[in-house]
């Protein structure tokens, strides 16, 4: 997975590139969702998280708050997985930022 920053998330979300979009809870006060797109250059189907300015994972305390943050890119319907962080994503494995 992927992180990257806002102005990247949404222009993803403005062309409607974004799919499979996944909300993910970390701990209670702690939920992030993760989106697949393609690559720019490649074009490969990549799984993208979006970053704070800092780098970080970008997560929010209250889950209706995300929710709002993707209503308001326009995602009105699809599929999401309500689930604790497994393993793979707790360890920070397989995590990069990219701008």
């Amino acid at each position: 997975m992927k992180k990257i920053q806002q102005h990247s998330v949404d222009v993803a979300f403005e062309n409607r590139e974004a799919a499979d979009i996944e909300v993910i809870r970390r701990s209670d006060r702690q939920w992030y969702f993760t989106f697949k797109a393609a690559e720019p250059l490649s074009r490969k189907l990549e799984e993208y998280t979006l970053s704070t300015q800092q780098g970080e994972l970008r997560t929010w305390a209250d889950p209706r708050r995300l929710f709002r943050f993707l209503s308001e890119r326009g995602v009105r319907q699809g599929t999401f997985v309500l689930h604790d962080e497994d393993v793979s994503h707790a360890s920070g494995d397989g995590v990069e930022a990219t701008e």
